[in-house]
């Protein structure tokens, strides 16, 4: 059973065992250094299947797509619940938005980070708000 991950990931290295794939470093602002592992590492087993399950990753063989039993929509799905909370986008209406493609998640003051249909919803939302003005 194979699966790769849809994002990256931060490992903790005081689990890690010759079963895992190898981890990269990457620097936080602090001067830290994380442990991650890329999106697209490959993970077998058991393991595959339970992050496959989870939205972390998808199958990327036959035997962990049939022990999954989920068509692709479902694991779409579970992909997309799975990028939102990893965002903390957790209120409902923002996970509408995160959905339609209006938001991308948040900046680092709490604002909407425009998405690729920002300017559709901003103009409708607009002409919603001039309807109902002539009401």
């Amino acid at each position: 059973m194979l699966a790769k991950l849809v994002l990256d990931q931060d490992a903790d290295t005081s689990k890690l065992t010759e079963l895992h794939p190898p981890v990269s470093w990457r620097k936080q602002k602090d001067g830290k250094l994380v442990a991650y592992y890329k999106a697209g590492s490959e993970f077998t087993g058991p393991q595959a299947l339970a992050l496959c399950r989870t939205g972390q990753a998808q199958p990327a063989d036959d035997e962990c797509a049939k022990a999954l039993n989920l068509n692709a929509t479902q694991i779409a799905v579970l992909q997309v619940d799975y990028q939102m909370d990893n965002l903390g986008i957790n209120l409902p209406d923002d996970r509408e938005l995160f959905r339609a493609g209006v938001i991308l998640g948040y900046d680092a003051k709490l604002q909407y980070k425009p998405g690729p249909n920002w300017d559709a919803y901003q103009a409708a939302k607009t002409a919603n708000e001039n309807d109902e003005d002539d009401i």
